[in-house]
């Protein structure tokens, strides 16, 4: 029989345990009674607000490294005062919320050294602003397990994990992804990689000095147009300024190393550019500073910036290779930024400019006056709600040639130079544009005049100004040919147009074939054909005779040429084909009083077998005009079946 004492104590305990239970229970975890419980499979270990986290410390093969959250970034604050790259920050929460356990290892069935659980190796603590534990836990090396995404089906490889915070206790996990990569070199990584850090809506300007010269390019707000401001008022090239913007954002350092580990080229060494940039509402420029390369073979430079005095930044100085996929072909997964470099930027007024020769809009052209040296001036206009017009032969404005126009607008609207030989040119006579070969005035939209002259220097080469400016620019010869001086390149191609109900016949003359005399009726559709003295009329194919009519009577040709066109004239002396039509002519009452003869010839441009142009002329034309070789063809055609 147990004595009174003992019962009397055995109350006692039960009591405490009972009492020490409630206590824990009323805090909300019995962890500390019975141990935490361990995560289930498929649950995420740790859930916290985003918005709370504060500061990361993080440690691994031997570096220590804390950093915090403020005025909107993340910074190392130690071993180094650097701004941390978002991007890892970014890795390490998304990791630490999202991983999910894919299993659970019992303690005691695994050596936590070989697996890297032990302190010194890779630790992460995550803090609020009161220096409270989110999340705290020791990272280990891949584990044989593989998750397989049960939506994308894709494989997510999985680490050993050990929560080292009470909420969690010290459960050994098999947890979903890998941010090893993040650990790399003694925790460099960590530290952001790109010089400059600037939000490119927000940018006010940019300017880049080197030994030579200053460039400036700046704007008024947030979504007004680019301007190189300096060393001239200058409209820019949307799509430079886009790569110069695009590349400086990108552009990452090959390594950064602190300032005392690195010997700095001295400041009297030339070769040293510096790129500022400012944001809006900012009095201070940020500033990188990039060294001359150490020697002429080098692949990287050095540079530092001016907010971050403590880091030097290796930069890539030549772009990549381009390399190539297994294939054969160009590989296309090369990351944006591991294609930035130095010498890719473009950092010169010449390569910021806008290289267009005019800025006009097509809908804001009215007219034009091209004024060749050495040929009759040549007017187009368009009026108001109508179709552009030339200025004919006689004084009045007729319908013109709508391929001319259409070169002409292009070359106006889209041409870019190849160079600025001069900005501020005194003697034009170097370039041809003391004496213009040509003038072109063009009347835009608020009756302003734009005037501009193109030259020919003594090389050869063309160029071009505005009459009002001293800039001089670079051309493609290509551009000038295309700028139709002469009336007849103006004229419309439409060759001559018969109307059916007045052919009488049509006389059809082909090298190596008797001549063949068609005569038509419009009134029942029939044909009468005679080849020499036979008649042929009940062999005639008369679907083919009236398909011979559209080509023939609508003639139009593809251009004009000069009336001297020497290929024109040496192939037209030995025409392959001739047509002769009779066209009935009617007095005032409508009676036919005759019948009218217009003739028309027609020769290959070469006696080659893929000959593909011809020439053509019409009785009473000075002017030779050329059409292809399907017109050819069509007026060609075999009526009788005889091929």
């Amino acid at each position: 029989m147990r004595s009174i004492s003992f019962t009397l104590l055995l109350l006692v305990a039960t009591a405490a345990v009972a009492l020490t239970a409630a206590m824990r229970f009323k805090e909300g975890s019995l962890d500390r009674l019975l141990g935490p419980k361990a995560t289930a499979v498929g649950e995420r270990i740790y859930t916290f607000k985003p918005e709370d986290i504060h500061r990361i410390l993080l440690s691994g093969n031997g570096v220590k490294v804390e950093c915090v959250f403020e005025k909107g970034i993340w910074r190392v604050v130690k071993p180094w005062s650097d701004r941390m790259d978002q991007s890892v920050a970014d890795g390490i929460l998304n990791f630490t919320l999202g991983t999910r356990v894919e299993d659970i290892i019992p303690e005691g069935k695994i050596d936590t050294a070989k697996v890297g659980l032990v302190e010194g190796t890779i630790g992460v603590r995550i803090e609020d602003k009161d220096g409270k534990s989110l999340a705290t836990y020791l990272l280990g090396r891949k584990t044989e397990w593989v998750h397989r995404d049960p939506k994308t089906k894709d494989e997510v490889a999985t680490v050993f994990l050990q929560p080292q915070d009470g909420a969690h206790g010290g459960h050994i996990y098999a947890a979903t992804g890998d941010i090893h990569y993040l650990f790399r070199e003694g925790l460099r990584h960590l530290r952001d990689h790109h010089p400059l850090f600037f939000n490119p809506v927000a940018l006010q300007s940019v300017r880049i000095k080197n030994a030579e010269t200053e460039v400036v390019l700046s704007r008024t707000g947030g979504k007004a147009p680019w301007m190189i401001t300096k060393p001239l008022e200058l409209r820019t090239d949307e799509t430079a300024v886009k790569k110069l913007l695009t590349d400086l954002y990108l552009m990452r350092a090959e390594k950064i190393a602190e300032r005392s580990e690195v010997t700095l080229p001295s400041d009297d060494v030339n070769g040293r550019e510096k790129i500022a940039i400012k944001h809006f509402g900012q009095t201070e420029e940020v500033m990188m500073e990039i060294m001359p390369p150490a020697t002429p073979e080098a692949d990287t430079v050095f540079a530092t910036v001016s907010d971050r005095p403590g880091a030097v930044f290796e930069l890539r100085l030549k772009p990549l290779a381009p390399t190539v996929a297994a294939n054969g072909k160009p590989a296309t997964d090369i990351p944006p930024e591991n294609l930035v470099s130095v010498a890719g930027l473009p950092d010169t007024v010449n390569e910021l400019r806008d290289p267009r020769l005019t800025d006009l809009k097509v809908e804001d052209i009215e007219g034009f006056l091209i004024s060749p040296s050495t040929a009759e001036e040549i007017a187009l206009a368009r009026p108001k709600g109508a179709r552009w017009q030339v200025r004919g032969p006689s004084g009045r404005m007729e319908p013109l040639n709508e391929v001319s126009l259409y070169k002409l607008l292009k070359v106006v609207t889209e041409t870019k130079v190849t160079g600025f030989p001069s900005d501020a040119a005194v003697d034009f006579a170097p370039y041809g544009l003391d004496r213009p070969a040509l003038r072109l005035r063009i009347a835009t939209t608020g009756d302003k005049l734009i005037e501009l002259h193109f030259g020919q220097g003594r090389d050869g080469t063309w160029y071009a100004r505005r009459a009002d400016v001293p800039r001089v620019m670079k051309l493609e010869d290509s551009v000038v040919n295309e700028i139709c001086t002469k009336p007849w390149q103006w004229r419309l191609t439409d060759v001559w147009s018969v109307a059916s109900i007045d052919l009488a016949f049509i006389e059809r003359e082909i090298e190596g074939h008797p001549k063949l005399k068609l005569e038509y009726n419009w009134g029942d559709e029939t044909w009468a054909a005679h080849e020499g003295e036979t008649d042929r009329s009940a062999e005639l194919i008369t679907e083919r005779a009236n398909r011979l009519l559209e080509p023939l009577l609508k003639l139009r040709g593809d251009t004009w040429l000069a009336p001297d066109d020497a290929g024109a004239l040496s192939a037209l002396a030995r025409p392959s084909m001739r047509f002769t039509l009779g066209i009935h002519q009617l007095d005032g009452d409508g009676k036919k009083i005759g019948i009218q003869r217009r003739e028309l010839i027609i020769a290959p441009a070469s006696d080659a077998p893929g000959n593909r142009l011809f020439f053509g002329r019409v009785s009473g034309e000075a002017l030779p005009f050329m059409i292809n070789a399907e017109t050819a063809t069509r007026l060609a055609v075999d009526l009788f079946g005889d091929d």
